[in-house]
C-alpha cells in the first residue's frame, strides 16, 4: 500500500474541503503526515478550528513578517525534507490553489515521488496542473461522513441497514489492492482498507466473532476461500450482480434518509447511495419527490422475503429536469 503525506496550504483552502479530500486519499493508500500551514493568528482561519480538532492533522504556524509567500516557503521546505528523510513516502499530496506550487511539484517529482495537485478549478493554472502527476479538483472530491453512510436506525429506517453496511464494504473492497493482479484481495488487507475507511468498526456490533464470518455473511456480494495449505490464507472477491447493467428507468424519489435515497418506479422500489449520483449533479439535490432516471443494478424481487431483498439497486442516478 502506498504511504501518503498531505501538505494543506490552509489559507487558500477552505476547511469544508479537508473530509472530501482525505476520503479520496485515503482510496490511493495511507495517509501517514497530514500538515496545515497558516499564520494562525489570523481571523481568517477561526473555520479551521473545528476541522482540525476532529481530524489528525498537524498545524504548522508562521508569522508573515511582511514577507511574500512565508508560509508557502515553509511548506515547500518541509515536504522537500520530508521527501529525503523519508523514502517510503510515496505520494505527496499537495492541495492549494496557489500555482506557485509547480517548483515544488517538479522537484518532487525529480525524486520519483508521485504528487498529487488539488485545487480550485477557477484558481489553477496549467502551470500547476501540469506539474503534476494528477490533479484533481476540490468540487470532485465531495464528502459523505461514514455515518451517514452506514446510516443505522432502529426505527422506521432499519431496513437501510444492511444495504447501507453492503455500500460501505464494496467501497471498502474496491479500494483494496488485488493479489496478483487477480480478481481477488487478500482478506486481511481487505479489513486494513475497512479500518481505514472507519477505525473503530467492530464486526462484533453486527453479531459476528470474526472477519471472516463476518465478510462471509455477505454471500450475494462476496466469495471468501483459502488456498488450501495450513495455516490457511484467505482471499476475498467481488461477486458480479450478473446483470448488463444497460437498462434504465424512471421513477420519483419517495424517501430521504442520511446517504440514501429510495426511487419509486413501475416495477417496485430501489435503494441508492448519494456517491451514486451522476456526477453532473449534487446529491444535495435529490429531495423528496424529485424526479430521476437511472440505471438498473438489481431488479426488485417481489418474492423477496425482507425489505432488502424485495427493493432493487439503483446507479449512475440523474434528475430529469
Amino acid at each position: 500500500m502506498s504511504k501518503i503525506a498531505v501538505f494543506f496550504d490552509a489559507e487558500n483552502v477552505s476547511a469544508e474541503v479537508v473530509p472530501g479530500i482525505i476520503s479520496f486519499l485515503s482510496k490511493q493508500g495511507d495517509v501517514l503526515y497530514q500538515r496545515a500551514y497558516a499564520d494562525w493568528s489570523s481571523p481568517n482561519m477561526k473555520k479551521w478550528e473545528k476541522q482540525i480538532s476532529q481530524t489528525p492533522i498537524t498545524a504548522i504556524h508562521q508569522f508573515h513578517h511582511k514577507q511574500e509567500q512565508a508560509v508557502d516557503k515553509v511548506l515547500m521546505m518541509d515536504a522537500v525534507e520530508l521527501a529525503i528523510e523519508h523514502d517510503e513516502i510515496d505520494i505527496f499530496a499537495i492541495v492549494a490553489s496557489d500555482n506557485g506550487y509547480h517548483s515544488l511539484s517538479r522537484k518532487l517529482r525529480n525524486r520519483g515521488k508521485k504528487v498529487i495537485g488539488v485545487g480550485d478549478k477557477g484558481k489553477c493554472q496549467p502551470i500547476w496542473i501540469q506539474s503534476c502527476n494528477e490533479f484533481r479538483y476540490f468540487d470532485e472530491l465531495e464528502y459523505i461522513d461514514e455515518e451517514d453512510m452506514l446510516a443505522q436506525d432502529k426505527t422506521e429506517d432499519s431496513e437501510l441497514t444492511e444495504f447501507a453496511l453492503e455500500k460501505f464494504l464494496e467501497q471498502a473492497f474496491d479500494m483494496t489492492p488485488s493479489y496478483n493482479n487477480s480478481n481477488a484481495v487478500l482478506l486481511g488487507r481487505f479489513w486494513e482498507s475497512v479500518l481505514n475507511k472507519k477505525p473503530d468498526f467492530n464486526v462484533k456490533n453486527y453479531g459476528e466473532k470474526s472477519v471472516k464470518s463476518f465478510i462471509s455473511s455477505f454471500e450475494n456480494i462476496f466469495k471468501v476461500y483459502d488456498d488450501g495449505k495450513h495455516p490457511p490464507t484467505y482471499f476475498v472477491e467481488k461477486l458480479e450482480s450478473g446483470l448488463s447493467h444497460s437498462e434504465r428507468k424512471t421513477g420519483v424519489i419517495k424517501k430521504t434518509f442520511k446517504a440514501y435515497r429510495i426511487i419509486e418506479a413501475d416495477d417496485g422500489d430501489y435503494f441508492f447511495y448519494v456517491g451514486e449520483i451522476n456526477k453532473d449533479f449534487k446529491p444535495k439535490s435529490l429531495t423528496k419527490n424529485t424526479k430521476v432516471d437511472f440505471l438498473v443494478a438489481k431488479l426488485p424481487n417481489p418474492e423477496g422475503t425482507d425489505t432488502k431483498d424485495k427493493n432493487g439497486r439503483a446507479t449512475d442516478v440523474r434528475i430529469i429536469e
